[in-house]
């Protein structure tokens, strides 16, 4: 036997209804009325904002997850990718460093890593040169900032001849060094050479050409003191100041012709012969006439373009003598032929073969015919 319906009386527009409370639906009390159907009333529950704010919720959680997911990327990408060089600069900020990663692909986004490492209570990063790979955890990118950088040495090479302005510019091509500094600290007096004729502060010609292995943290004057070092260590080997005497000369002036030589000489075995000219000219009062000196003192390299009526101290076609200082700094080789010159009755050199090959003469009438075959060749 089925319960009894419970109804509850309205009135509408449309007619007079009740309305079943069990089941909300309506039932005329006088016949159904034409027109439109009366309204059924909502079941009692929960108020329609209330689903609204259910599916907010949800799309807010799957929000969230998805936002989890992609910081755990960004803090744990997975594998490194390729091996990136990377510098910080000196007092760069947590958001600079960040910057930077970001920019060499080190980390995907600077903002999740600067986050992380507040939270993480990290630091400080240290500045510096770094061997890094692209696409690196955080943890493992922080502690090697942490650590700071390895004491990475850098090579550098100095060619024999090389002029102090040439070895100063090399010099600055390092990250930590400026060849202005460089040039500074060797006009200074601070670094002393003991050829350095006495009140004379020119460092030109007494740094040694080698390949140098620079610790990040040396300086310029440090660099500087190393090169005069080597130089002073290989002259006295050699017995530069031995050989000085013998040739009745000062070290100072035997460097200078070494310079001479160096900057002269093309190939090994025209070293001796070029020095032989040097020490006869001198003996014999003869100007030098070596464009190589020239050339230094007008600070130009192309042999057309020096003036041979310049005033400059080291034109020596216009002054006897040597130049004032050396003009370059001389290798083992030009040290030796300078020291240990041949015997010869040589007067005059000049440039014969494409090859770099001189020829030398005793009389100007030699080296006359020599010149017109040189220039017949278009080497002079």
């Amino acid at each position: 036997m089925s319960e009894p319906r419970t109804y509850e009386y309205e009135q509408y527009d449309e007619g007079e209804y009740v309305y079943d409370a069990a089941t909300g639906e309506a039932e005329p009390v006088r016949g159904r009325p034409t027109g439109r159907p009366p309204r059924t009333r909502p079941r009692a529950g929960r108020p329609r904002w209330m689903g609204w704010l259910a599916i907010v919720a949800l799309v807010g959680l799957l929000g969230t997850g998805v936002a989890i997911v992609w910081v755990r990327h960004q803090i744990n990408p997975g594998s490194p990718g390729a091996q990136v060089l990377v510098t910080i600069p000196s007092g760069s900020s947590t958001g600079k460093i960040a910057s930077v990663l970001a920019k060499a692909g080190v980390i995907h986004g600077p903002s999740v890593f600067r986050l992380y490492v507040k939270l993480k209570g990290a630091g400080p990063l240290l500045a510096g040169e770094y061997s890094l790979n692209k696409n690196m955890k955080y943890e493992r990118v922080i502690s090697i900032l942490e650590k700071g950088p390895a004491a990475t040495m850098r090579r550098l090479p100095i060619p024999e001849g090389f002029t102090l302005a040439q070895i100063a510019a090399r010099v600055g091509t390092l990250p930590h060094l400026n060849a202005d500094k460089f040039l500074a600290a060797a006009a200074s007096g601070q670094v002393q050479s003991p050829y350095q004729p006495p009140g004379s502060t020119s460092l030109e010609g007494l740094l040694y050409p080698a390949t140098y292995q620079i610790q990040p943290g040396e300086d310029e004057v440090a660099v500087l003191r190393r090169m005069v070092d080597a130089f002073t260590s290989a002259a006295q080997q050699l017995g530069l100041d031995q050989a000085a005497v013998r040739l009745h000369m000062s070290p100072y002036q035997l460097i200078t012709v070494a310079s001479m030589v160096e900057r002269e000489a093309k190939l090994p075995e025209d070293r001796g012969p070029i020095a032989s000219v040097i020490y006869n000219r001198l003996k014999k009062g003869m100007k030098l006439g070596v464009d190589a000196t020239v050339l230094y003192g007008e600070c130009v390299s192309d042999p057309h373009q020096i003036d041979l009526n310049g005033n400059t101290p080291y034109n020596t076609y216009k002054f006897h003598g040597l130049p004032p200082t050396p003009i370059a700094s001389p290798g083992q080789a030009s040290l030796e032929a300078a020291a240990n010159p041949p015997v010869t009755t040589y007067l005059y050199y000049v440039l014969i073969d494409p090859s770099g090959k001189h020829a030398f003469a005793s009389t100007a009438r030699e080296f006359d015919r020599l010149a017109a075959e040189s220039a017949a060749r278009g080497l002079r």
